[in-house]
């Protein structure tokens, strides 16, 4: 501005020597002194080229400075506006921001002072003092916009949602250790001391207005803070699991080694009787697995019981030795259920042999019981391969090693065989029974009646030959000639006899 102010009066300065200069040219052209009023008048004109160019000059210069101001003036308003929605919404969220409030007013005054300053640099025409005052409104604008933006939620986290979770997690970690769960590995206590301090330096800054930094320790805060929340949460459960889990794994190693007694007596014992030998390879393996498990175990209980081992160690180390107990016991049940059905098998057949046996001696009874008069050669074929399958099972049962496959399938058909047989006979027994009853009630009519006389006759003629299905049909059929319609009440009464 010193520089335009120069130039303004060097400028008024040739403008007034060319006035004197035409008022000298004017005197000498009067005093008739022309030649020296020629050369005068020659320099004005020079003189006033110059001056014209400075004018202009100069004239530019002031446009500049006119614009520059311009510019200026509505770069100022917009901040204005921009600072009058600030102090506005500082006025709505002064309750948000009561904490920090003094360091808010204090920043509004001063920046309010800056706009002053300004006018005054405005008003003097010190446009570059003015235009530095400028800059340093932006800035205290932008730090006034950032503190309005960041404070509310800050002072939040900072004096309300931080502190209540390390309460909480403090009370969670309190709870846990009377529960007796161990938690010194987290070193709750001494990250939470830590982070009170420091949280206190944040929320000096805070109350002062200063928010750099402070957004990454809260946020560290809060994170730090959930993951202790979480481990001691996690340790609480896996301290619950662990009793739990204890209970069960001890019950799956009784069990375990219960089956693999079984499976090592019964592999002893009847090995070489149902020819087990294809099972040593697998039951050398579960006996290998098992010792080590057994051998494991106490150390697995051991940092169970010892109150320097976070839960969460031991129920893995838990977690692992039941896993294989579970599997190993699951390998020693099928194991055992092999030798089971070997030896069940053997034990079914010898009760069947037994039940088959009496079946045959009950025919032979009731063969011997009735006295029948004739027996067809196909009854006494069935009845010697009935005695041949009894011989066969016997055998098969008496052989070692026992061939469980052979014995089965030679119970099965002895089953098939004389069930079938033992109902025939059942079927004979039945007939033969009902043939006599018949023939018993209708000789009360043989001296009264010729005709039932000779078909009696013929009957027993028929049972006497072997033909019991013809002579029973021709009893009935007698016997309904005297009562038709009776003959089914004295069949079935004599089913029942039979019976």
């Amino acid at each position: 501005m010193q520089d335009e102010q120069l130039n303004f009066d060097n400028v008024q300065a040739d403008i007034s020597k060319i006035g004197s200069d035409l008022a000298d040219a004017e005197d000498l052209i009067v005093s008739g002194k022309l030649k020296k009023a020629d050369l005068l008048m020659q320099d004005v004109e020079k003189n006033i080229v110059t001056c014209d160019t400075q004018v202009k000059a100069l004239e530019n210069q002031l446009d500049e400075i006119l614009a520059k101001e311009t510019e200026q003036r509505q770069e100022v308003n917009t901040l204005k506006n921009r600072f009058r929605a600030l102090k506005s919404q500082a006025l709505e969220n002064e309750t948000k921001l009561a904490f920090a409030w003094p360091m808010i007013e204090h920043k509004v005054s001063d920046t309010e002072k800056m706009f002053s300053t300004f006018e005054e640099w405005m008003y003097s025409n010190d446009f570059d003092k003015a235009n530095k005052e400028l800059v340093s409104i932006k800035n205290s604008i932008s730090e006034l916009d950032q503190m309005l933006e960041d404070l509310p939620d800050l002072i939040q986290d900072a004096r309300g949602i931080i502190p209540k979770m390390a309460e909480n997690l403090h009370h969670d970690y309190a709870e846990e250790r009377k529960r007796g769960v161990y938690l010194k590995h987290l070193d709750v206590e001494k990250n939470l001391s830590a982070m009170t301090v420091t949280l206190k330096e944040d929320i000096k800054k805070l109350k002062g207005g200063t928010t750099e930094g402070v957004k990454e320790h809260l946020d560290d805060y809060k994170q730090r803070i959930s993951q202790l929340a979480e481990s001691v949460h996690a340790e609480g459960k896996a301290f619950d699991e662990l009793n739990n889990l204890k209970a069960e794994t001890e019950s799956i190693i009784k069990e375990a080694n219960k089956n693999a007694n079984y499976v090592n007596e019964g592999y002893a014992k009847h090995s070489t009787r149902f020819g087990l030998d294809s099972l040593k390879g697998s039951l050398d393996l579960q006996n290998e697995e098992l010792n080590r498990l057994n051998n494991l175990e106490p150390e697995v209980s051991g940092l169970i019981k010892d109150e320097t081992t976070p839960a969460s160690i031991a129920l893995s180390s838990l977690k692992e030795l039941n896993r294989d107990y579970v599997a190993l016991n699951n390998n020693l049940k099928e194991t055992r259920s092999q030798i089971e059905i070997a030896t069940g098998d053997e034990d079914r057949a010898k009760k069947q042999l037994v039940k088959l046996q009496i079946i045959m001696n009950q025919m032979q009874v009731k063969m011997r019981k009735y006295k029948l008069p004739n027996i067809s050669t196909k009854y006494q074929d069935d009845m010697d391969v009935a005695n041949d399958y009894i011989h066969r099972l016997q055998d098969l049962i008496d052989e070692t090693p026992l061939n469980i496959q052979l014995l089965n399938s030679t119970l099965q058909e002895a089953i098939n065989f004389i069930y079938r047989l033992y109902n025939n006979v059942n079927n004979v027994v039945g007939t033969v029974v009902m043939v006599e009853n018949t023939i018993v009630f209708g000789n009360r009519y043989r001296s009264t009646y010729a005709d039932i006389d000779s078909e009696l006759t013929r009957s027993e003629l028929s049972f006497r030959n072997g033909e019991y299905t013809q002579a029973l049909t021709t009893a009935i059929a007698t016997i309904e000639k005297i009562h038709p319609g009776n003959y089914e009440s004295m069949i079935k009464e004599n089913a029942r006899s039979a019976s």
